[in-house]
């Protein structure tokens, strides 16, 4: 007895299609694999019909919903590793047969994990300068802000 589709359901094939698809592999080699095309079947022959089967609604919902689900599972996983790490470090952190530097690695690294550590450096650079140039630039800024022409610089005795 032979089984016929009626429209509704996917295929065996057709399924192997989307999931492929879904996996990250061209219609054309997702075709070529889930319906058996040789070395000699045409490249061209398989390009038109891998787009005629993803176009099919059914087939297309299906490559969809792997898509979807795909970038779930992805996202699950990335969070349950991301969660695991911090559990770790805050284990380490408490745990007092660590040393007390490991302790304290551990805390930094959560601090940073959390936003609570930045590191806003700021650069400084340090120059040699003679009193005379410091005097001739605080004369050149003072002139201007303030627009006068003439500074005199009253000096300690």
């Amino acid at each position: 007895m032979t089984t016929t589709n009626n429209g509704d359901t996917l295929t065996p094939k057709m399924a192997a299609f989307a999931s492929l698809i879904a996996s990250g592999r061209s219609q054309v080699d997702a075709y070529c694999e889930a319906y058996n095309v040789g070395l000699n079947g045409s490249r061209a022959a398989a390009r038109n019909e891998a787009s005629k089967v993803a176009l099919k609604p059914k087939v297309a919902a299906r490559i969809q919903a792997l898509k979807e689900n795909r970038a779930t599972v992805q996202a699950d996983q990335e969070n349950l590793s991301q969660q695991w790490l911090l559990d770790r470090l805050k284990s380490e952190a408490v745990d007092l047969d660590n040393a007390p530097s490991v302790r304290v690695r551990a805390l930094e690294i959560l601090a940073k994990s959390q936003g609570l550590l930045t590191n806003d450096a700021v650069n400084v650079t340090v120059e040699s300068r003679s009193s005379s140039d410091i005097e001739k630039d605080l004369r050149e800024r003072l002139n201007s802000l303030l627009g006068v022409a003439d500074i005199t610089l009253v000096r300690d005795t």
